[in-house]
């Protein structure tokens, strides 16, 4: 059983931690980390971008296209250390505090259903980059979690977000973020 840690408005840990379910049926306030993988830049600026195809049988979001990487803090956990264990856990990637950079947080909320359960989704998300100077050659995803990995051109994305292509479950506000912070790097 998984238990949440439950924070602020800014992220900060409020002292309490709640049962998975319990959290998403009641709506609390969690937090949680996002993390995009990249490879490198092409002569047009774009890039690719790794994203996860969740199972069929997720309890949320099931079957769509999503962040590279993503966890909720359990208890105890700091967002940094959150994107360590599951970037090693969905994707077996080994990375360390300086592979991670940090980009911004973001704060999602939505009511959702799903397999005909309501899902109230409240979350603070500090959102990371990992653009690997390692090959990601001992990478493979976690099959409990994830379908499949699919690399997909960062121009060609956003596109297909803004045109609301229902395949994703990507924040739209979150990809230009990241693709603005890309531009920016050499």
């Amino acid at each position: 059983m998984e238990y949440f840690e439950l924070v602020d408005a800014e992220g900060n840990p409020i002292g309490m931690t709640k049962e998975r379910s319990a959290v998403h049926r009641d709506g609390d306030l969690h937090g949680g980390s996002h993390i995009w993988v990249i490879g490198a830049k092409e002569t047009d600026g774009s890039f690719p971008i790794l994203l996860q195809k969740r199972r069929a049988d997720k309890d949320s979001f099931p079957g769509c296209l999503d962040v590279s990487c993503a966890g909720h803090l359990e208890a105890g956990e700091t967002f940094l250390s959150t994107a360590i264990r599951e970037m090693k856990e969905e994707l077996n990637l080994d990375v360390q505090e300086k592979d991670l950079i940090y980009l911004f947080k973001k704060q999602l909320s939505g009511n959702y259903r799903f397999h005909g359960k309501p899902f109230l989704n409240r979350e603070v998300n500090f959102v990371y980059l990992l653009a690997p100077s390692f090959p990601l050659d001992a990478m493979h995803f976690q099959e409990e979690e994830i379908e499949e990995l699919i690399w997909k051109n960062s121009t060609e994305l956003n596109k297909e977000l803004l045109a609301g292509n229902d395949a994703y479950c990507i924040d739209y506000w979150e990809l230009e973020e990241l693709i603005r912070h890309v531009e920016r790097m050499p």
